[in-house]
């Protein structure tokens, strides 16, 4: 399968390389021109405009930081994709969208007869290493098993939740577990450090009872570490949760607990830790108990 992949970030590079690694041929593009090299690095190509990889790939993969990225990269300035799509031709929305977003971006792109998915991931960066990604697939179902080819050297569990739309929605519903079990978890081991209790005794204590989870299992580590490199970052999980609450009050839903989350994330990025992964907001729980060094 000849594939096109746009967006080379901490999760996009590991997932080409996948797509690689099982012998698929994938065109790339990226801003970051060094991005692109260390691809090229692993076998990829290099396109030298959006066009080129729209007249040769059957399927294109976007995994973006954000909605209006996606919508820029499909529809404005001269290198924009749309114009080059044709009938037939299949596009993944990878990244993590407002299910409105993916649902204005489908009805565009199904006026050409493209046939689109919105198929977001969860594992970040260490899953999209391995490819045991989780993707969430919004799409009509008769299309569901060549979409679902496209993706899956990258996942371990690729499961449709619906139309165009749904996948976005499913994403949503995920960074609500995710981000609400990290913000409890720094709670807990900031209670835990003031007992001086052993963490990772803690850890081994806990991670095999109802406590445990996946989120768990990757962030208690990097907790005890105190060690904040990104597997997915403050900036990117602050997008996500104000999408969710964006989505929320447009269908007049309350969700106090994501809110609050939301709010402890834009006082990481206002203190300059955007960048950290997201289980550096416990430096915000450290902060205001005064615990930070």
């Amino acid at each position: 399968m000849k594939i096109g992949f746009i967006g080379l970030g901490i999760m996009g590079a590991p997932m080409v390389r996948n797509l690689l690694e099982q012998e698929y041929t994938v065109m790339v593009n990226d801003l970051n021109k060094a991005a692109e090299e260390k691809v090229v690095g692993y076998g990829a190509t290099a396109v030298g405009s959006l066009r080129e990889m729209a007249e040769q790939a059957e399927a294109i993969i976007t995994m973006l930081p954000n909605g209006a990225i996606v919508k820029s990269v499909l529809f404005e300035g001269e290198d924009a994709l749309y114009p080059h799509l044709k009938a037939g031709q299949y596009l993944l929305d990878m990244s993590s969208l407002a299910p409105t977003d993916s649902i204005e971006i489908n009805n565009r792109l199904s006026e050409k007869g493209v046939i689109f998915a919105d198929a977001p991931v969860s594992g970040g960066e260490a899953l999209a290493i391995t490819g045991e990604l989780s993707v969430m697939m919004g799409c009509d179902e008769v299309h569901f098993e060549k979409l679902k080819e496209a993706a899956a050297p990258m996942a371990k569990s690729i499961i449709r939740v619906g139309d165009v739309g749904a996948g976005s929605t499913v994403k949503l519903a995920n960074q609500i577990i995710v981000n609400t079990n990290i913000a409890a978890l720094s709670e807990a081991v900031v209670l835990a450090k003031s007992f001086n209790i052993d963490l990772d005794a803690m850890f081994e204590a806990i991670r095999n009872g109802l406590a445990g989870s996946s989120v768990m299992e990757a962030k208690f580590p990097k907790m005890i570490a105190e060690d904040y490199t990104p597997g997915g970052t403050i900036n990117i999980n602050y997008k996500d949760l104000h999408n969710v609450t964006t989505t929320s009050d447009q269908e007049k839903i309350t969700l106090p607990l994501t809110n609050m989350v939301k709010e402890m994330y834009k006082s990481e990025i206002i203190n300059g830790n955007g960048m950290n992964d997201h289980s550096g907001v416990i430096r915000y729980i450290e902060r205001i108990n005064g615990k930070q060094g």
